[in-house]
């Protein structure tokens, strides 16, 4: 291979190449609607929808795809810029207080997938915020291309087009160009992404915009032209095995084929759907949220419902890969039965057939229901499968014949978002604890968690729950676990715990203190909420709540940064990670 040390050398080549590519056809011509195949078998075609985050709060947080409220702020800064104002929005003051370096750290390594739905939620409100930027001296990178970037990385595509477009064409540097690229290479909107590397390459030389330029000529059956510029990257000492392996696979017409793909890109994906790749199982098993995603809409059975518990996509795909499994009449007929001996996929579909059967009895309905969320709670599926199911439950009649189903109606209900049914089913089961002893003891299950959602939040009230469920429990190593998750969130939340109760665990025996962030983020958590800076509060929280499961974590922690959300006023957004934490844990 040759190697150039002349950077006037290397310059004349990366001009060469630029000039290859452009030298033939306008952008147009490149990007022809000759979009990238998909990942075959294609088992999965759902209808696009205007998709939209659980509401998990009171507060809805739609997918940008439409409807975006563009908020500039004046011209006080580009930096400020955002697709969220208002009530769905953080303060637009966000950030004052806070010096700028650490903003930016902290943004950029912020988690790609945070580790429930509701903090995927609080994190995007936080990137997708208009508010003026902090003060200090800037880094390499934008504040705006970091937030971009890291919405990349969150695999939050129609995200990352909103905020670019709402950024001024003048504002729109090589990063956020390279970034918009990527997000359109993902969404399989080709043509645009074509568009925008033959715009790019002619005012910038990176290796980017040459290799998706030559991709986009690859797609546009101009072979020999990108594999000559190709041919011309790889002398300059470029490598990418991944890229060059896939591109051949498209030249000599074959289907290409990835044993390794530690890092996923935007061209990788472009890359693997139009050559049909196969992808080995520990590809397939991947947690990353762009090929997750990818993985989804392709048809990947395997990767849908992790996908849909993520919140990375629709739960409409997870619908509809269950009504596409197949099954007998007999399993049909004894679904309940059948689905004890099935793996957990295939149960689920199983139930949800019959569950979804047009005119199925409410009996019936409720009871395999039931078993899939019994089910989904085993499996760490809960609310996925809540999702799917929250619509259907909703539509339930609710009367003294489905007691025995409303706790887990509650449950799912506020796993998915749908907190004004789930309190009609908490009354129904409250009105009925008073002359039914067996309502009388779910009631006294689910009052904690009722009381973390604000349907019963009195001082009384809320003593009577918790000594009530305390002296529901045997007392063993796992209850006091439970208790001390499950006090610590009360007082996070404000609510009166009784003396006696802290005697008790004062008492106890002693436990594991759980997962313990990094005492820097516990402390400046603590000192910004203190001084009544949102932002700051915020991004603190997420890197301590969003990295591990949150009913895995030291309950002090947890207990601390519901205390700090609500000290800077975000009151709803504690009560629904309090009540995710709690439903994680199996309240």
């Amino acid at each position: 291979m040759i190697v150039f040390q002349d950077k006037n050398m290397r310059t004349f080549f990366k001009n060469t190449v630029c000039a290859l590519l452009v030298a033939t056809s306008s952008a147009s011509a490149l990007a022809q609607d000759n979009a990238p195949r998909a990942l075959s078998p294609r088992t999965l075609t759902p209808p696009e929808v205007s998709e939209k985050v659980p509401n998990v709060t009171p507060l809805e947080v739609k997918s940008f795809s439409g409807g975006i409220d563009v908020q500039q702020l004046g011209s006080v800064s580009n930096e400020a810029l955002g697709v969220l104002s208002g009530s769905n929005a953080f303060p637009s003051d966000m950030w004052k207080g806070v010096n700028r370096g650490l903003v930016e750290n902290l943004i950029a390594s912020l988690p790609a997938q945070p580790s429930s739905p509701y903090l995927r939620i609080l994190q995007r409100r936080l990137l997708l915020t208009a508010a003026q930027p902090p003060k200090g001296k800037s880094g390499e990178k934008s504040l705006l291309a970091l937030r971009v970037a890291k919405l990349a990385e969150m695999g939050q595509t129609d995200d990352v087009i909103a905020l670019i477009k709402a950024a001024p064409q003048e504002e729109r540097d090589n990063d956020l160009a390279i970034l918009e690229t990527e997000a359109l290479l993902t969404s399989q909107k080709t043509t645009q992404a074509c568009g925008n590397a033959a715009s790019n390459i002619q005012s910038s030389q990176d290796p980017f915009w040459i290799k998706t330029l030559a991709f986009c000529r690859m797609m546009a059956k101009q072979g020999d032209q990108a594999m000559l510029s190709l041919s011309l990257l790889k002398e300059m000492g470029d490598t990418d095995p991944v890229y060059y392996s896939l591109m051949d696979a498209l030249q000599l017409g074959q289907r290409g084929k990835v044993d390794s793909l530690p890092a996923p890109k935007a061209l990788d994906i472009a890359l693997i759907n139009a050559s049909k790749a196969k992808l080995n199982e520990d590809i397939r098993n991947t947690n990353d949220p762009l090929l997750l995603s990818y993985l989804t809409k392709a048809g990947d059975i395997q990767a849908v419902q992790k996908a849909v518990e993520y919140n990375l996509v629709s739960v409409d795909f997870l619908a509809q890969a269950f009504k596409a499994t197949k099954f007998d009449a007999t399993d049909l007929d004894n679904a309940i039965a059948s689905a004890e001996k099935l793996e957990p996929f295939k149960a689920q579909a199983l139930l949800y057939q019959v569950s979804s059967k047009e005119n199925q009895l409410p009996a019936i309905r409720a009871e395999a229901i039931s078993v899939a969320l019994n089910l989904a709670t085993k499996n760490d599926k809960l609310f996925s499968i809540a999702r799917l199911y929250g619509p259907m439950i909703a539509d339930m009649g609710r009367s003294i014949d489905m007691l025995w189903f409303a706790p887990q109606a509650l449950r799912a209900l506020l796993a998915s978002g749908d907190w004004d049914t789930a309190k009609a089913w908490y009354l129904l089961l409250r009105n009925a604890a008073f002359t039914d002893q067996e309502a009388a003891r779910d009631w006294t299950a689910v009052r904690p968690i009722a009381a973390f959602a604000g349907f019963d939040v009195s001082t009384e009230a809320t003593s009577q729950s918790l000594n009530n469920w305390w002296a529901a429990q045997d007392e063993t190593p796992q209850s006091f676990t439970m208790a001390t998750r499950l006090f610590s969130i009360s007082d996070g939340l404000g609510l009166e715990i009784p003396d006696k109760l802290w005697t008790t665990l004062i008492a106890g025996p002693k436990l594991n203190a759980g997962v313990t962030p990094q005492s820097g983020i516990w402390i400046k958590m603590n000192k910004a909420a203190v001084a009544g800076r949102v932002g700051e509060t915020v991004l603190m929280a997420l890197h301590g709540l969003g990295r591990q499961k949150t009913n895995q974590l030291n309950a002090t922690f947890l207990r601390d940064s519901l205390f700090a959300l609500r000290m800077v006023g975000l009151e709803r957004d504690a009560r629904a990670l309090a009540v995710e934490t709690a439903l994680q844990a199996g309240l």
